[in-house]
């Protein structure tokens, strides 16, 4: 009997540590669906990447997180779009070379 009631706590712990992980990895759009409630999901992330080196760009991302989103609220583009329109905004930052310049380019254009 205590072999089974150890087996099961066991099971339970395993489980609430995996649900963890996957709640880790979920991206913001899997947990929030619309983009204009996933905003400060999406600063936490930002800063996940790399806290030291993003820091001095957070309040640029903030900026743009927030345009997109009135983009949203003003039915200019969809939820859909701006995901697809954030995804590219993240993927070519980080390959950016003068990140601060591209982020203020993609908040003029966007603002």
């Amino acid at each position: 009997m205590n072999r089974l009631f150890i087996i099961v706590i066991s099971l339970l712990i395993l489980s609430g540590c995996a649900t963890n992980k996957k709640f880790e990895k979920a991206t913001c759009q899997e947990i929030h669906g619309l983009f204009t409630k996933s905003i400060s999901c999406l600063e936490l992330k930002f800063l996940k990447i790399n806290p030291k080196k993003y820091e001095k760009y957070e309040t640029s991302h903030n900026l743009i997180l927030q345009a997109l989103a009135d983009q949203v609220y003003q039915n200019r583009i969809t939820n859909a779009q701006v995901w697809l329109i954030y995804d590219d905004i993240i993927s070519d930052f980080k390959k950016s070379k003068k990140k601060e310049e591209f982020l203020i380019s993609v908040l003029s254009q966007y603002s």
